[in-house]
């Protein structure tokens, strides 16, 4: 794996984690300003904005989807493994801030 790779794989990771924790707090904190249940909030904006997560990291653009229509037919295997292992990044760091924040708002029952 070369260097620009794995970097663009750390990148994807943090981005999808700082999208998910970052928008969640902050509509915690708008909810306790306007009166709210800020737990509540916080736990149902990071189930929401998980996918927004995957998709920022993933540059938000048709390019994803263009790599992996390359990959599946005209054979560029290797295209369509780093895509899906960006896929795979993003999804994981979107998922361990909502796991996280779950784990610290408490989970509903």
């Amino acid at each position: 794996m070369d260097d620009a790779f794995a970097a663009k794989l750390l990148s994807n990771f943090l981005i999808a984690l700082g999208v998910t924790l970052g928008g969640s707090l902050s509509g915690a904190a708008a909810s306790l300003l306007a009166g709210g249940h800020p737990l509540d909030r916080l736990r149902y904006l990071s189930e929401d904005l998980r996918l927004w997560g995957i998709l920022v990291a993933l540059s938000g653009s048709f390019e994803p989807l263009r790599t992996l229509e390359q990959g599946l037919l005209y054979g560029q295997v290797r295209a369509l493994f780093r895509q899906v292992v960006l896929m795979a990044v993003a999804m994981a760091g979107a998922n361990v801030a909502y796991f996280l924040i779950q784990t610290v708002a408490g989970r509903r029952p």
